[in-house]
């Protein structure tokens, strides 16, 4: 095995040990729907210089880019190399039903992290699965 491969499979354990941390605050601060990795680590092809892609769907009252800030904040202890976007319920919805071709590459292509089961996406995001 090389050296870039190891260095790679290591970075991964540990990104992903990340990821968990932080679903598992999002699920305590937030009345989370959903948590959706997408990009260079939900198909496998990340390198040194990757981020963490996320769509976080969730009962979110503040303004678009005030959620990313939100976000982000609850990153501040973990570290990780984060973009995250952040939906409501109707936003996500509205934008799967109207199949929007981010959303679905997101759906089709990521890897759902976290999914309620009281959500009303449940079912979408079954669907697609």
């Amino acid at each position: 095995m090389s050296k870039l491969r190891r260095v790679d499979l290591e970075r991964s354990e540990e990104i992903f040990s990340k990821i968990e941390e932080y679903k598992q605050f999002a699920i305590e601060k937030l009345k989370l729907h959903a948590i959706i990795l997408y990009g260079s680590f939900a198909r496998g092809d990340f390198n040194e210089g990757s981020d963490v892609d996320i769509v976080v769907v969730a009962d979110f009252r503040e303004p678009f880019l005030e959620r990313i800030k939100l976000l982000l904040d609850l990153n501040d202890k973990i570290k990780l190399p984060l973009e995250p976007i952040g939906y409501t319920v109707d936003e996500f919805s509205k934008m799967f039903l109207e199949e929007n071709s981010f959303i679905l590459e997101v759906v089709e292509k990521g890897r759902i992290l976290y999914l309620s089961e009281n959500s009303p996406i449940y079912k979408l995001l079954k669907s697609r699965m």
